[in-house]
Order: structure tokens, then sequence, then C-alpha cells
């Protein structure tokens, strides 16, 4: 996500959990604190500094999109404080990410500094311009862009709070970049009263799925919007913010909104299970596309069948499909999303142009430092191949190419050197897939292999890492192991819980079985 005025603000194949279990024998020792004489796999983790601190370290350290060893991590009344040094902006943003995605954090104080390799001023601001134009969801942006000494100015005046997040995001990553200031105006279309606002707003946060059971109350006043309340993590407070930018406003102030992690085991947090109507989740769907600048300009067509979506209709490229689909899978109610969209691009496109535009995005992105990518588009399918150092970067590079218009798909052919490395499946890399929220823990580590782990030792991690999700409720799933294989029953409040819990148990237990119900509505 997009820094505005301050600091602020995410599945693979199971890799064998005897590789997971060395690492988390080495670091189980700082992540918790188990009293003497109790079985490992039923003591709960404590919600303390230290704790926490160790887990957001663990997250930081084993991520590849943050440089390893060069972020530290310290914890006062679950208030995260970042140091260090970053090679790029987007790191810097992918560290917070990782933090507020840690049970128990309240909020995060960014103290990272980025150092970047040395580009010209005139260089970045070129890359600048390529990216906003190169990119049709921001093409016809009336934006400008000036550097100096690595900084970029961005003025002009864009028609919405989330084109001009996007505009920010794509031009924080490009190589050479300290720092982005952001000098864009907001003009509506037209004015709005502080009533429709607040129904808007109001809407929109009844509508997440992210903030499902979270207690947030909205005033408008001037166009401004006041949040209050109560949620249950510090990535739900960056959702709420952004969310209550809905057309007309002109601020939003989450100052008195509070996070307390304790909020999902208490009588406060009441998730909604009503059951939506199909016609109320397609109006909630279409209402999400209109504030998406990636879908918006081509509004795909929505129906609805018992909670199913189904979306149809054409866009410009792959990452408006996606994009999408994130928004349809972000509504309440919503319980599968069928993706029949086609890309279309809005003129000709040649398969040459389309692979020069390919290559310069991944020469510019500064997670691709070191990579050796190799670029062909033919009968406009993208070819990536060569050698990157991580998944991250392996995905980081399908991202790019998603965002070429007229591509239709993308063979990522990238090998991973070396072949046993810790990172995680998806980039923090754009704010529509914003939170992809990922266990501290890794896949895998270069590492002799160890023993392999016993049943009780699976079971053990796979209770912590659900602990560790603000987004699982621990106590309603049962985790039992055996021959190395997770089973995973009981209830979870949406598909989101689902997926986080299925994802979390799959990267220490070589097998799961899922068989988490959603509750009904949900």
């Amino acid at each position: 996500m997009v820094e505005m005025g301050g600091a602020r603000r995410g599945r693979g194949l199971a890799w064998p959990a005897r590789w997971f279990c060395l690492l988390l024998l080495v670091v189980a020792g700082s992540l918790l604190v188990i009293p003497r004489g109790v079985e490992a796999a039923d003591a709960r983790p404590q919600l303390s500094d230290p704790a926490i601190t160790a887990v957001v370290e663990a997250g930081l350290r084993y991520d590849r999109g943050v440089a390893p060893n060069t972020v530290d991590a310290g914890s006062s009344h679950g208030i995260v404080t970042l140091s260090g040094a970053v090679s790029n902006l987007l790191a810097k943003e992918r560290a917070v990410a990782i933090a507020e995605s840690i049970r128990g954090v309240r909020g995060v104080v960014d103290r990272i500094t980025v150092t970047p390799v040395l580009r010209s001023d005139r260089d970045i601001r070129d890359a600048v311009l390529m990216m906003l134009s190169h990119d049709p969801a921001t093409a016809s942006y009336h934006v400008s862009a000036s550097v100096k000494n690595a900084v970029a100015t961005l003025a002009g005046v864009v028609d919405s709070y989330a084109a001009k997040r996007l505009a920010v995001r794509l031009a924080k990553g490009v190589k050479g970049m300290k720092d982005v200031r952001d000098d864009l105006t907001i003009d509506y279309a037209r004015k709005r009263s502080d009533e429709q606002i607040a129904a808007d707003a109001r809407a929109r946060l009844a509508w997440d799925l992210w903030l499902n059971g979270d207690s947030i109350k909205t005033a408008v006043k001037g166009g401004a919007v006041t949040l209050s309340g109560l949620v249950g993590s510090a990535v739900g407070k960056s959702r709420a913010y952004d969310d209550a930018w809905v057309n007309g406003v002109t601020a939003v102030d989450d100052a008195a909104l509070e996070v307390d992690p304790r909020l999902r085991d208490d009588a406060r947090h009441r998730p909604n299970f009503a059951v939506k109507t199909d016609g109320d989740i397609k109006a909630a769907v279409e209402a999400a596309f209109q504030l998406d600048p990636r879908v918006s300009r081509h509004v795909p067509d929505v129906s609805v069948e018992g909670g199913g979506v189904i979306l149809t209709g054409t866009v410009e490229n792959l990452k408006a499909k996606a994009s999408a689909e994130q928004d349809a899978h972000d509504i309440g109610g919503v319980w599968r999303v069928d993706n029949l969209i086609k890309v279309r691009p809005q003129g000709p496109v040649v398969d040459v142009d389309m692979e020069k535009q390919l290559k310069t995005m991944l020469a510019w992105d500064p997670s691709l430092d070191g990579s050796a990518i190799d670029v062909a588009v033919i009968n406009r399918v993208a070819y990536l191949t060569g050698a990157v150092d991580s998944r991250y970067e392996m995905v980081e590079a399908e991202e790019d190419a998603s965002r070429v218009e007229g591509l239709l798909w993308v063979r990522n052919r990238l090998k991973v050197e070396p072949d046993q490395v810790v990172a995680y499946d998806r980039p923090y890399s754009d704010y529509h897939a914003w939170p992809y929220y990922r266990s501290p823990f890794p896949r895998s580590v270069e590492l002799g292999p160890p023993p392999y782990p016993s049943d009780a030792e699976i079971k053990a991690g796979v209770v912590r890492a659900l602990f560790w999700s603000p987004f699982v409720a621990g106590d309603t799933i049962t985790v039992t192991v055996h021959g190395g294989v997770a089973t995973l029953s009981g209830t979870v409040d949406s598909w989101i819980g689902w997926r986080e819990a299925d994802e979390d148990a799959r990267r220490i237990a070589g097998d799961v079985i899922n068989r988490l119900v959603i509750r009904k509505g949900r």
C-alpha cells in the first residue's frame, strides 16, 4: 500500500515438513513462551512484546522481499518500531506490511531508510513517466514528475484517492528512488453531500470481508471522514483507512480507531453471518469495481448465483483481470469467483513492442536487481526464462508482465537458484493485492536435511502459526496430525480464514486435510 502522509500502510505447493521444522526448533525458543511441563502443541503463545518482536523479526529475516538482516524490529506495548536500511521503497513498504500482519501488533513506526543503487535524476524521472504512461490504468493521468537527489515529486490532478495511490505506487517501483512525494490533487467529477459520503463509507466498511466483526464508526463533516471504534489488527486499521476514501472524501482521520488484538477473542467481536442476497452482492461488487482504477475503465459484467460471482467482459491487461477477481473475493457473502474476463487491448499490439516494454519494466524494477531474466513475446504470450534468487522475484517478474497491455498469458519458466530458498509465494507489490498476509515462518531454508519431525512437532508448529495470524480464530480450529499429515477441523469466519489456516498448515506439514467449515453466509 502507498504511504499517504505518514508510515502506513499479502499458494503454492507444500514443501516437505522437515525443512521447516529444523528452523522451527532453532527459533521456537525466542518466538514463544511455553510453560514447563506443558506439551508444546497445547501451549498458547503470549502476546508479549518480546514474542511479538521475535515473530516480526522472523518474518523480516526470511522474506526475500526485504533484504536479509538489514531491518531491526522492537516492540513496546504492541507498537512495533522498524529501523535499518533497505535498497528500495518496495522493500520498505513490504517490511511495514509484514509487521502489521502479525497478531498483537497495534501499530508500526517506520524508521527504515532507503539506500538505492545510484541512478541519475534524469534517468529516474524518465523511468517514472514511462511507468505511468505504459500502464493502461494510469496512461490517461495528467501527472508530471520531477526528481531531485533521487526523490521524486508527483504533481497533477487525478479523479480519486485510489488513482492517486496507484500513481505513487508505480513511481515507488522505479529503481534508484529514495522517496516519492505526493503533490497530486483529487478532482472529483461531482460534489457529494456528507450524507452520501457517509452512506458509501459505511457500506464499504460493512462489505469488506477483512473487517468482518470489527466495530468501526464513521462520521463525516465537510467531506472529511473520521473513523473510531475497534479493529482486531493493525492491517485491519490500514484497510479501514483505505476503505473510507470513497468518492467525494477530502480527508480521513483514523486516530480514534483503536487496534485491540483481543477483539477476536471476546464478545465485542460480532461477525456478520447474515446471508446476503445475490442482488446485494452484485451491487457491492460493482461498487468496488467503480473505485478500482485498474477495473473502472472497462467495468466487467457481474452475475451472482447463490453467492457465486461470475465475471465476464473485457479488460486491457492481465493485472486488471486479476484485480477484478480480488475485488470480488473481498466482498462479504462471496464464496466463489469464476473469472471469465478476456484481455482485449484498446488498440493494435505488436509482440516486439510488448517485449521491449516488458524488458524495460524488468530492468527498472528494484526487486529484480541482479536477476538474469530473458524475455520473449510470441503471439501475445510472454515467456520468462533465466534465473532468480527466490520465488518472490519469480512472482514479481510475473507481476510486471501482467501490467503490459495486450498480453494474454505469462509463461513463467524462471528457475530459482539455489532451489532451496527462504521465500514467500506472492510479492507485496500492488495495493490491490493487499493485504496478502503471510506467516512469518518460511517454507524452506538452505540447510542440510534435518531429521523428520514427529507428529507432535508438526502439530506444535501448525498451532503456533495459526495463533500469530490476526485473521484466524485459532480456538475454533482443531489440529490433529497422523503420519505427518495435518487435519484441520472446526469453523472459520470466512474464506479468508479458511485460506490462511490452510496455507499456514501447508508450510509446516507434508500434507494437509482441510475440513474447516465456513460459517453460514460467509
